[in-house]
């Protein structure tokens, strides 16, 4: 269906003339400063900077609107990016809240903005459910650094429209769930059929499902599974974008590799992806002769494939984890091999670099190198979402990305609280220097 775009004016905000939008930081190391209006076809300007994230993983700049002139329709939150330093990547978000809990979230974090890449447009979509209450929007910085955003506009538009109503969305999705989620045995679905499957929804549209769909999902207590509507569906598809560049350089007799997540399934972007990596690693082969350094701290997941390809050379021809369903069912998985590159250096020592945000699909590829021998960890302590998503079709050309399996080492152990390192290093030391003096003391 056409899609009717719809300027919001001043007025269509509160009905009287506005102020500058106004922000503040997310955080105490946030330091968030802006003009202008983002209702207004100029949009607001805003800096968001800081020395430092906290203990926090990014910082952050928001604002809050109320709902009541948006819901049941679908807002555009558009600006351009300009990152001044910081070697994290720079977001826009829109979030709908409800009286007690977050109901929808969006986000252009799966095509980043990083630092000397200009000045780079985004958009972030998103369906504001009737019972939304609030929104709150803004811009992430997943560093310390500085981050700019000029033309910074919302807009509403008409919701798309579909023969699916919320009622059948939310219906398949419990039948989906229920058959497949790793901790079905951990809902009530009695109650949760009664309290979310309600007759009012079968007269509303498919985007009133997402929150209640949220809702069941939350309840399987994995942290890992999520539900995603058509738009991210398709821009998944459609690409393979790295969360920050891959980074090979040679420390003198240490090859330095940075895997960085990889957000989509495009299978180009992804063989070249892959193919980057080995390479990476056949150029620094012959000066590596004490070992390797694997950094896996910034890398937050997407999909697994192309990472453990890319890292055949090292990983090798094997066995190099499972996948186990909830009824104790291993499935093993190992690296494809690549006919652009098929060095063998799989007897090579190992240090991986891992930490808190090696999350997912990152997990993943560290638990391909637990168990490898000749292999050290170093760091902190992994984000604790060793599990495997699997995809589900919606009726609404949405998807649930469901937690169906548990991620097993080539040993057989499962990690669900976290990769713990040998050698654990504070966020404030140089895990660098500790995997290097490590591999330099072996014979």
């Amino acid at each position: 269906m056409h899609r009717l775009a719809i300027l919001l004016s001043v007025a269509f905000f509160s009905g009287c003339a506005q102020a500058d939008t106004a922000w503040r930081g997310t955080s105490t190391q946030s330091l968030a400063s802006g003009s202008g209006d983002i209702s207004k076809a100029g949009g607001a300007a805003v800096t968001l900077s800081a020395e430092s994230t906290g203990e926090n993983q990014f910082v952050g700049a928001i604002t809050t609107i109320d709902a009541a002139a948006f819901q049941g329709r679908e807002v555009v939150l558009t600006g351009t990016l300009l990152v001044k330093s910081g070697t994290g990547n720079a977001a826009l978000w829109v979030r709908a809240d409800g009286p007690e809990a977050p109901l929808a979230f969006a986000s252009t974090g799966d095509r980043p903005v990083r630092l000397n890449e200009g000045p780079q447009p985004r958009e972030a979509r998103l369906y504001i459910p009737a019972a939304a209450t609030s929104l709150k929007l803004g811009v992430t910085l997943g560093s310390a650094g500085q981050v700019d955003v000029e033309h910074l506009t919302l807009n509403a538009e008409s919701a798309v429209q579909s023969n699916v109503s919320a009622y059948d969305m939310l219906d398949t999705a419990i039948s989906i769930i229920r058959a497949n989620a790793l901790n079905a045995d951990r809902v009530d679905w009695k109650s949760e059929q009664k309290s979310l499957l309600t007759p009012d929804l079968k007269k509303l549209p498919a985007q009133e499902a997402y929150s209640r769909i949220q809702t069941v999902l939350t309840a399987l207590a994995d942290r890992h599974s999520s539900v995603q509507a058509p738009s991210a569906v398709s821009t998944y598809r459609a690409g393979a974008v790295v969360t920050q560049a891959v980074e090979a350089r040679s420390m003198q007799d240490i090859g330095y590799l940075l895997v960085p997540g990889l957000r989509g399934s495009d299978p180009k972007a992804s063989d070249i992806f892959s193919t980057q990596l080995c390479e990476h690693i056949a150029g620094l082969a012959e000066t590596a002769s004490k070992g390797w350094i694997i950094d896996l701290r910034d890398n937050t997941g997407g999909n697994m494939w192309p990472m453990i390809k890319g890292l055949r050379p090292l990983l090798g021809d094997a066995d190099l984890g499972a996948f186990r369903d909830r009824n104790g069912v291993a499935t093993a998985w190992r690296a494809q091999p690549s006919k652009e590159c098929e060095v063998d250096l799989s007897q090579s020592r190992v240090g991986v670099l891992v930490g808190p945000r090696t999350a997912s699909s990152g997990e993943a590829v560290a638990v391909a190198f637990q168990g490898r021998p000749g292999t050290r960890f170093f760091g902190q302590p992994t984000a604790g979402l060793s599990t495997a998503n699997q995809s589900f079709a919606l009726p609404d050309g949405g998807a649930i990305a469901l937690t169906t399996a548990v991620f097993l080492d080539r040993t057989g152990v499962a990690y669900l609280q976290g990769i713990q390192p040998e050698k654990p290093v504070p966020r404030e030391q140089d895990a660098v220097a500790a995997a290097a003096a490590w591999l330099r003391a072996q014979p």
